[in-house]
């Protein structure tokens, strides 16, 4: 990060300073370069920004293994403070952070010798109402039982599906998801069709 990046006028780390964690007032770029001279408040606000969506994230990678996801957060954020001085403020802080992640969940898998399983939206980037897949009133279920058949069939997806849907969930872009998977946009859009396709015939079943 360059010097002149890095530095915060008197005004503005007044108002990382005065702000509660959950306004979102200051942007991501500011706060990281805040952070990265050392200022709490600014780690503060990025952790309640991005613990959600980053514990949300790892804990469905790793279909749903609490202790696993619990200690894998705990290394992340730890990783991600001591990589700060290392991001360029370039408006891709969410990117950034959830390509660290991805890093970790890769890695983790790499050590335990496993496959990584990991696991909507439709082709233009908007999350489809679940809900309305199928309307028939012999196909209707309960919230509930839909949500726990949804969360199956997401870990019968391939790896690289599983994820574009959880990035999108996360509401990461199209091009973020390409960036971070390392794979042209038009290969991202077409793991989320046939995931989309996947899940429609699976639930109007």
């Amino acid at each position: 990060m360059s010097k002149s990046n890095s530095v915060q006028t008197g005004a503005e780390m007044e108002n990382i300073n005065s702000c509660s964690p959950e306004n979102n007032a200051v942007g991501d770029d500011l706060l990281a370069a805040a952070a990265a001279n050392g200022s709490e408040a600014a780690v503060e606000q990025l952790y309640y920004r991005y613990r959600r969506p980053l514990y949300s994230y790892l804990n469905r990678m790793l279909n749903h293994d609490n202790m696993t996801a619990d200690d894998m957060f705990q290394e992340l954020w730890i990783k991600v403070i001591k990589n700060l001085c290392n991001y360029s403020p370039d408006g891709k802080f969410g990117a950034w952070i959830f390509r660290i992640a991805r890093n970790q969940v890769l890695e983790h898998f790499r050590r335990e010798k496993s496959r990584a399983k990991l696991g909507t939206t439709t082709e233009d980037g908007e999350l489809p109402d679940i809900s309305k897949i199928n309307t028939e009133p012999s196909g209707m279920v309960g919230a509930q039982e839909l949500t726990e058949k949804l969360q199956q069939l997401l870990s019968e997806l391939p790896p690289e599906q599983r994820e574009v849907f959880i990035m999108r969930q996360n509401n990461l872009s199209f091009k973020e998801i390409a960036e971070i998977q390392k794979c042209p946009i038009n290969t991202a859009l077409g793991r989320m069709h046939n995931c989309l396709k996947f899940l429609r015939h699976k639930l109007c079943q």
